[in-house]
């Protein structure tokens, strides 16, 4: 058995084997250079396992999207091999820490090979949303919720460069938050997408991209602390559900971070009826040694 990249003539053979796998956007450019994709091989050149990894430039990251090994071939040691070989790719890409999100569905044999491999013990992260918003239609807030005075929103293309040069050196933001960030799933929907000023300033932003036909994800929403309400959400996020059933999308999903109580219960609050589904994420990091 050996791990080495995935070359092209093997991504049908992986998606044969791991259908709906985490990270499989990458699959669709598997020689981008921020990409590691690892697979597993027997003697006969069959695929027994793959991990899906990114590096990140904004904040030295490398992202573990996934670890996955044929059912027949579990506990081999072979999620050990895919993680130690992603850690190597990803520090030769500049990565200083890893990070990886921990699902209901990962393996125990993926849990255990993290804790022997120095990675922190999973902690409760973010909650993920799935919402029914095709089903929010007939809501009277999405209409008649108006902007605090001196709120407005624009759509994500009328920025000016000057504003976009001032948000790339803002500290004001989490960067794994940021506007800015490159996102290699889905494009960016320009209806579904505002910035959020008061007065002249940019206080925040509300970023979305289309999966697919059924799945608009929400991949950034922030407000400066000292300017945050929840007079600012309901109007703002009626504008997005508004937009988002014109473009016929039946569904939204976003993760809220457990520790933004506030949001959290914001959320399970005023969409409860329209929850279709929720998923609690764990999450697990490792420094990278030099």
């Amino acid at each position: 058995m050996q791990i080495q990249k995935l070359m092209q003539t093997k991504v049908n053979e992986v998606l044969l084997y791991f259908k709906n796998i985490k990270g499989d956007f990458l699959l669709k450019d598997i020689n981008n250079n921020s990409f590691v994709i690892g697979v597993s091989v027997d003697k006969n050149d069959e695929v027994l396992g793959v991990i899906v990894a990114e590096y990140k430039e904004l904040g030295k990251m490398g992202v573990v999207y996934s670890v996955n090994v044929r059912e027949k071939f579990q506990n081999k040691n072979i999620e050990e091999k895919l993680l130690k070989f992603a850690e190597k790719e990803l520090k030769a890409k500049g990565a200083k820490v890893l990070y990886t999100n921990i699902f209901p569905e990962t393996s125990p044999n993926v849990k255990f090979t993290l804790r022997k491999q120095s990675w922190t013990p999973p902690v409760l992260d973010k909650t993920h949303f799935i919402i029914n918003v095709k089903g929010m239609s007939q809501e009277k807030w999405i209409e008649t919720n108006t902007f605090p005075k001196d709120f407005s929103i624009k759509e994500l293309n009328q920025i000016q460069e000057a504003e976009l040069e001032s948000l790339r050196n803002a500290d004001w933001y989490p960067k794994h938050l940021s506007p800015l960030e490159n996102f290699q799933f889905g494009e960016t929907s320009s209806q579904t997408s505002f910035w959020i000023y008061f007065k002249d300033e940019i206080i925040g932003w509300i970023i979305s991209r289309n999966v697919n036909n059924e799945y608009l994800f929400i991949t950034s929403l922030f407000i400066k602390e000292d300017r945050r309400n929840h007079y600012m959400l309901r109007p703002l996020l009626g504008e997005v559900i508004k937009n988002q059933i014109q473009l016929t999308i039946p569904y939204a999903c976003f993760d809220v971070r457990n520790e933004d109580k506030k949001v959290l219960n914001f959320f399970k609050r005023y969409f409860k009826d329209y929850i279709h589904h929720t998923i609690e994420i764990h999450s697990s990091y490792k420094i990278v040694r030099s």
